[in-house]
């Protein structure tokens, strides 16, 4: 498998999706019609043999319970982890001291999980058109929660692992597009070349500056505590779930929040570079 040629029909198919505009039926307001969700992706690699996959069924990492990637293809070779940024129109949106997430945000956080999961689906396609197995595990019956705030396969993680960036003090993943993006991964048959990790310490680019602790509407964030125990999962998912309601003409139900991930100087690049 052409690994660039697998980049480059992913990352067309992303400009030109529709998905990854908003729709007049979906809109929350009239101005948001055709706007685009995600920025140009980030791709990285790596062997399913990667002796850091097994490493997070450590406790304290993942867990004990956490698939590797040959439990969710028995003949897998590689992982493919993608970032989504989101474009530069919804981190604007977002910033500021209003508690509320915009319809901007709003809509990124919804329609771009409806987004992630169709790219997902698609790589898997390219794969499969080229003789290969592959399996996208968000969308796969086997995934489920093994823990609260953890799942049988960390998409964070697995970009880790992949190349694509180190974690932050707000447990997001800081990438060279920041940490305000999804993640998502797939995992084939096919050999592809791994991605050189930049770096040696899972927290390598948070600089602890505070700023998403300031930004944080839950109070969920405390650099105190330090980049390991510094975020209140509990805190952060009660306020994000508590943002549930209706949004827009649609009547759809919409959640979400972002703060600590805009505003902040990991929002579209690591920190002093």
């Amino acid at each position: 498998m052409d690994y660039n040629k697998l980049v480059e029909r992913a990352s067309a198919f992303l400009e030109e999706c529709p998905g990854n505009y908003i729709s007049k039926e979906e809109a929350a307001r009239e101005d948001l019609v055709g706007m685009r969700i995600y920025d140009v992706p980030l791709f990285g690699a790596a062997s399913a043999d990667d002796p850091m996959f097994r490493e997070l069924k450590t406790s304290g990492i993942v867990g004990p319970d956490v698939f590797l990637p040959t439990d969710w293809l028995k003949e897998a070779k590689s992982v493919v982890s993608f970032f989504l940024p989101f474009t530069e129109r919804v981190r604007n949106s977002n910033r500021g001291q209003e508690r509320r997430a915009s319809d901007e945000w709003l809509h990124a956080r919804i329609e771009g999980q409806e987004m992630l999961n169709q790219f997902g689906r698609y790589i898997c396609g390219i794969l499969e058109e080229e003789g290969f197995q592959a399996v996208y595990p968000a969308a796969d019956q086997r995934f489920h929660m093994i823990a609260p705030y953890a799942s049988n396969w960390s998409e964070r993680h697995t970009a880790h692992i992949c190349g694509l960036g180190t974690f932050s003090l707000s447990k997001g993943l800081i990438t060279e597009k920041g940490m305000a993006g999804r993640f998502g991964s797939v995992i084939t048959s096919a050999v592809l070349p791994a991605t050189e990790r930049k770096y040696s310490s899972p927290f390598e680019y948070c600089i602890m500056c505070g700023k998403c602790e300031k930004n944080c509407p839950a109070h969920a964030i405390d650099t105190k505590k330090g980049v390991i125990n510094g975020k209140d999962q509990v805190a952060c998912e009660a306020y994000v779930s508590g943002s549930k309601g209706t949004n827009g003409p649609s009547g759809k139900i919409r959640y979400g929040c972002g703060k600590c991930q805009v505003g902040v100087p990991c929002e579209s690049r690591i920190p002093g570079i």
